[in-house]
């Protein structure tokens, strides 16, 4: 009974060992499964930042590339500005020129002190004319340059429903 007993014994410490290697292995085989695990997690972190990075590198350069064309606009818009400026003064200089000389013209025909032979008259009248054929060219001129900005207008409309 005493072999019996101590071989029983024996099968029981060997099935303990057996036991107690099997818990290793499980235990490191878990280890290794959260291991293998947490590598695919920080990759696919890596892969998404990688990505996030990538998009938002996209979207900065469309901003730069919008914030450029915001600067090219507003440069051409303070150039035009400018050229409107010059033209509307000269436009007012080519208005006021024709109509002083017309009033002053006009004051000396109604100036009944002044003594105007018949010459001198058709030379003032003459003069009154011209100014307003002056005026009549410079209004069209206007015409001219409003209906051409219409048209580039127009134009500028329909290139950015285009685009």
């Amino acid at each position: 009974m005493l072999t019996s007993a101590a071989t029983t014994l024996a099968e029981l410490q060997a099935q303990n060992e057996l036991l107690q290697v099997r818990s290793k292995v499980n235990f490191l085989s878990l280890c290794v499964v959260i291991c293998v695990m947490m590598i695919f997690f920080i990759w696919g972190l890596r892969v998404r930042h990688r990505q996030a990075m990538m998009l938002l590198e996209r979207k900065n350069r469309a901003l730069q590339r919008t914030n450029r064309l915001v600067e090219e606009a507003r440069d051409e818009a303070e150039r035009l500005s400018k050229k409107k400026t010059v033209y509307t003064q000269n436009l007012a200089h080519e208005i006021r020129t024709p109509l002083n000389q017309m009033y002053g013209f006009v004051q000396l025909l109604s100036d009944e002190s002044m003594p105007l032979d018949d010459e001198q008259r058709r030379e003032v009248i003459q003069a009154i004319h011209e100014g307003c054929e002056q005026l009549t060219r410079v209004v069209h001129e206007i015409d001219t340059v409003a209906a051409k900005l219409d048209e580039m207008d127009s134009l500028m409309k329909v290139e950015s429903v285009l685009k």
